[in-house]
């Protein structure tokens, strides 16, 4: 990790692999998009340290390969091929979990979908269908049908992977991604209220931009600072360990209470600036 990112872009982060087997080792996490990416790296992450990890994404194949590298490595994991963006198949896929694991002790919410367009351009897209369904409506109900289980066996930790977008103004071009993943995150975040008193934890991690193949479209970002998986996954871990209600780069709160005190002329410089950008 450069300097800049470990002091400057990123949120705290547990980089003691031995910390972080203190509280998963010999504990089952689940993990959404476990695919690729902060899913993949976070997976690896706890699956060396001790936890015994549930692999949940639409490629069979890909998650196949991930729980055989996680064994041949000494580590247990097991693949639930599921796809979330279909909101029907999520019951199905909490009822193979339960069936299976006598308990499930944290997930880790990672799933997600990024889509940077303009609003008059997705008309016919549905855009917003599909960030509401894995941003939100799918993840929504697949805690909810796990809670039960977690509140009856003592306790448990949620972890949403989030960003940091979801604290900052409205952004051009990326209503759908936004919108979804900032209601998924209130959501929780009014629900972590609710299960704290029944030994439930929900922390939020807000990350900033993280290299991965979500990303890769925008070429916008090609030049912009950005963590690793593993960085992000780190700071995953950070949350898994603290059970803090929110783990964030130190300056997203600056950036909140500008939004608060200026809104509108910030408002005013996006669209400025996005009305002058091409397509």
């Amino acid at each position: 990790m450069s300097l800049f990112n470990r002091y400057l872009l990123s949120p705290p982060a547990c980089r003691d692999l031995e910390r972080l087997r203190a509280r998963v080792g010999g504990k089952t996490v689940l993990v959404t998009g476990a695919s690729y990416g902060i899913g993949e790296a976070t997976a690896l992450l706890l699956a060396r340290a001790g936890a015994e990890v549930l692999l949940v994404a639409r490629t069979a194949e890909k998650l196949a390969q991930l729980a055989e590298q996680i064994r041949r490595e000494g580590g247990k994991a097991r693949a639930y091929p599921a796809d979330l963006y279909k909101v029907a198949e999520v019951p199905a896929l909490a009822a193979a979990l339960e069936a299976n694991h006598p308990r499930i002790d944290a997930v880790v919410s990672n799933a997600g979908k990024s889509i940077r367009r303009r609003v008059v351009q997705s008309l016919e897209r549905d855009d917003l269908g599909r960030c509401l369904a894995l941003n939100f409506a799918s993840p929504a109900s697949l805690i909810t049908a796990l809670l039960p289980r977690m509140i009856a066996q003592g306790g448990g930790q949620i972890v949403n992977v989030s960003t940091v977008s979801v604290k900052q103004p409205g952004a051009p071009r990326w209503a759908a991604y936004q919108g979804s993943k900032a209601g998924f995150d209130l959501w929780l975040r009014s629900v972590g209220c609710e299960l704290r008193p029944r030994g439930v934890y929900v922390s939020s991690v807000y990350l900033p931009l993280v290299r991965t193949r979500m990303i890769a479209p925008t070429r916008l970002y090609d030049r912009m600072p950005t963590l690793s998986p593993l960085e992000a996954a780190q700071a995953i871990a950070y949350a898994i360990v603290t059970q803090a209600e929110r783990v964030a780069p130190w300056w997203l709160g600056w950036s909140e209470l500008l939004t608060l005190l200026v809104p509108t002329p910030i408002n005013r410089i996006l669209g400025y600036l996005d009305a002058r950008s091409p397509d």
